[in-house]
């Protein structure tokens, strides 16, 4: 997105007319001088004031945590970390793609001649940024952290809800007030990690 640049002292500027949100500036900073605000204390915090805690984790945590972790072992991991239950948003995916299916055959090709998934917030600000002709295009169904999200909150209402997945640009989506998301918090692999 060429959203980094310099400032007159050569110190790094974010242009944030260009920033998605995607982190590619956190990963690629070769200081390791950009960082997100984690809300791992948060999180800690809302488990230590006895809140019921229950992650939704993104299916991709296959891979993430080492070759021993499967999904036999995720639960139990996450429970002695102190979360109540675990939820995989593969099921918020499963409804997303419903919603997303149930658009297409309503706007394509009577209205739109494609739609784009609207999973990713920094792919959907990338598409409004560079290509805003398309932004009609963008499917307007919940994503699946939104859609795992309510299913829980509607079940346990009382519940925080941590998302943890693999990418930072779900902090933005989470705190989006357009978007009643449901989340409460937001951890990426690596900072569940650093529970």
């Amino acid at each position: 997105m060429d959203a980094i640049g310099s400032d007159e002292l050569g110190r790094a500027k974010i242009d944030y007319d260009k920033c998605v949100s995607c982190g590619m500036c956190l990963v690629n900073c070769p200081f390791g001088a950009i960082a997100d605000k984690s809300q791992i204390f948060q999180v800690i915090q809302s488990i230590n004031q006895g809140d019921r805690v229950i992650a939704a984790v993104a299916p991709a945590f296959v891979g993430q945590f080492g070759p021993d972790m499967t999904p036999e072992k995720l639960k139990p991991s996450m429970k002695l970390l102190g979360f109540d239950d675990v939820v995989e948003v593969a099921i918020g995916a499963d409804l997303c793609v419903i919603e997303e299916a149930a658009d297409f055959l309503e706007e394509v090709p009577e209205k739109h001649k494609f739609m784009v998934t609207s999973c990713c917030p920094s792919w959907s600000d990338m598409v409004k940024k560079l290509f805003p002709q398309f932004e009609k295009n963008i499917s307007v169904a919940f994503t699946p952290m939104v859609l795992t999200a309510r299913m829980i909150k509607r079940d346990h209402p009382d519940c925080k809800v941590v998302f943890v997945g693999p990418c930072d640009s779900k902090k933005l989506e989470a705190r989006r007030e357009s978007v009643r998301s449901d989340v409460d918090f937001v951890l990426t692999f690596e900072e569940a990690l650093g529970i």
